[in-house]
């Protein structure tokens, strides 16, 4: 039974007592390794055990189902719900057929679990989303079907019989209350089945009925939500969008995989309550509009309490977008630049122009294009100096660049200065493949250069980079040196880093980064040429490295010789 166990039930009272009988339960000690093993056991594991939780106490039965029915993917599920007798699948299609018509009765297993239902995602995986053809009946009974949602995440498709989990939101109950993504993977009127049983079910009238509403004005359904996702291609127009969105009372959030124009950028830029933006792919003359239409209204102000910033675009639209931005407590910013340009110091010297921004930014992701390059384009240095602006920024938390089309520019000064600006740091990640697309010129970082990290960011998490650890020696730390090691390391990859005495290198892992559970490194094509040891030395060496990731990484190692990824 174990002293823990013994204890609760010498300090629970009486075996009558609802605090003996709670902690007499064998399923809740299952319940509390779920969340110590999480992503070991597996759903399906988990599943069980809430479910045995679930039957054999009043005490656990309701915090047990809260889990069980928690979140929904299959709209099959709600209708199993109903009686037996109330419906039939239809062969060969699998869809829902009513045999009567519902009554009020029906509802009474449906009402103890369908409240309980927080997160739905429907989307296009399945193959024919069975249940979502009988969400216009339930919601005649039952509005909203799901009160307590907070999360609905919809792939519409008339195609895949999606069009049915419409009926799941309810603009006047708010729901669902706090995010909504909007997903169109075609033209909402399509509905030729993939498969020819399901035609017959996916144009019926109900469908044609729920493509009318779909189609209604946006401020008519859209759920006045704090976080909206939108990924209509171009089946949604950008008028519509801007329409339903000004209908949102306390819009916080917003993710884009569509290019939005200059009129729905500058009704953001207005929001006194945007705190997030992920804007994608917007022309550089969409971004100077957006200035010329803010000019236009009573208010100035751009962006003034913007805290998250994502987008896919040119260099010179996301100088001019950053110069937009007069929120005092940014925090994360992420480009991903779309074209090949070379990069300056004066693009990062727009983050930090407001004073408050060197305290308030942790975040930061800079991507370029991964693709081949043209050959006169192979010379293009990425200097890490270009960050310059960046080192005032000292509670900066995350640090991810990666730059494939440019040959990088960092070497141990560059490392230093970056442990010294930087305590905070929880993320290191300097990622390019250039060397090995264009010929290959070996890391300027020293291996052991990495103790001034250990010394200087103490809540350090994960370090990817490319290393030189050609090593002549064992290491020998500064006589100086404030600290042994840094526990709080527990991710290292080395990718195109040369080795040599390995015995060495993992000797001074296992002392600056004891903690280490996935370790992961390669050679450059050029050491595997010549026979350089291999890093799966040293992976094999580090104690705490967990079993299986190891075995991960050895079974990786001729997808990434083939694939050139310079991982072992």
């Amino acid at each position: 039974m174990g002293w823990a166990t013994l204890w609760l039930k010498m300090n629970a009272g009486s075996q009558d007592s609802p605090a003996y009988q709670f902690i007499s339960i064998q399923e809740l000690y299952d319940l509390l390794l779920i969340y110590v093993t999480h992503d070991s056991m597996g759903y399906h594991s988990i599943n069980k055990t809430l479910a045995r939780l679930a039957r054999v106490s009043k005490w656990t039965s309701g915090p047990a189902l809260d889990q069980l029915w928690k979140e929904l993917s299959h709209p099959s599920q709600i209708i199993s719900l109903l009686p037996d007798e109330v419906y039939k699948v239809h062969s060969p299609s699998g869809q829902y057929i009513l045999r009567r018509t519902l009554v009020e009765s029906d509802f009474v297993v449906f009402d103890k679990y369908a409240p309980r239902v927080q997160f739905v995602d429907i989307n296009t995986s399945l193959t024919a989303n069975a249940g979502c053809e009988l969400f216009s009946t339930l919601k005649s009974f039952r509005d909203p079907i799901f009160p307590h949602l907070l999360r609905f995440d919809w792939h519409a498709s008339a195609k895949f019989n999606t069009m049915g989990a419409f009926h799941l939101i309810s603009r006047h109950h708010n729901v669902p209350r706090d995010r909504f993504a909007l997903n169109m993977l075609g033209n909402i009127k399509d509905s030729d089945a993939p498969y020819p049983a399901l035609k017959s079910f996916t144009t019926g009238a109900g469908l044609a009925e729920t493509i009318a509403l779909f189609q209604k004005r946006l401020s008519f359904w859209l759920p006045d939500v704090s976080t909206l996702e939108i990924n209509t291609q171009t089946y949604l127009p950008r008028s519509i969008i801007l329409e339903g969105i000004k209908s949102l009372s306390h819009l916080e959030h917003f993710d884009s995989r569509v290019s939005l124009g200059a009129d729905i950028l500058a009704y953001f830029a207005g929001l006194p309550y945007l705190k997030s933006l992920h804007i994608w792919k917007e022309e550089d003359a969409t971004i100077a509009s957006v200035a010329k239409l803010r000019k236009g209204t009573n208010s100035s102000t751009k962006f003034p309490v913007l805290e998250g910033l994502e987008f896919q675009t040119t260099r010179s639209a996301a100088e001019e977008f950053i110069t937009l931005i007069e929120s005092s407590c940014l925090e994360r910013v992420a480009f991903e630049i779309t074209d090949f340009h070379p990069i300056e110091s004066s693009m990062f010297a727009r983050i930090t122009r407001l004073p408050n921004r060197t305290s308030t930014l942790r975040h930061f992701t800079f991507h370029t294009p991964d693709h081949a390059l043209a050959a006169t384009m192979r010379h293009v240095v990425f200097d890490i100096s270009a960050f310059e602006p960046l080192f005032a920024c000292h509670n900066l938390e995350t640090l991810d660049l990666k730059v494939d089309a440019y040959a990088v520019e960092f070497d141990d000064t560059n490392l230093e200065r970056m442990a010294a600006s930087w305590p905070q740091l929880r993320t290191l990640r300097v990622y390019s493949r250039y060397t090995q697309q264009f010929g290959y010129v070996p890391p300027k970082v020293h291996l052991y250069t990495l103790w001034h990290l250990v010394e200087k960011c103490r809540e350090l998490r994960q370090i990817e980079m490319a290393v030189d650890a050609r090593v002549e020696g064992p290491f020998d730390p500064p006589h100086d040196s404030p600290v042994t090691c840094s526990h709080s390391v527990e991710k290292i990859s080395f990718f195109l880093s040369p080795l040599a005495n390995p015995t060495h290198v993992a000797a001074f892992l296992d002392r600056a980064f004891p903690n280490i559970i996935e370790f992961n490194a390669g050679l450059p094509k050029e050491e595997e040429a010549r026979k350089a040891p291999s890093w799966f030395v040293v992976n094999e060496a580090l104690p705490n490295v967990d079993r299986e990731w190891r075995e991960l990484s050895r079974r990786a190692q001729h997808d990434s010789s083939d694939s050139n990824c310079g991982f072992q």
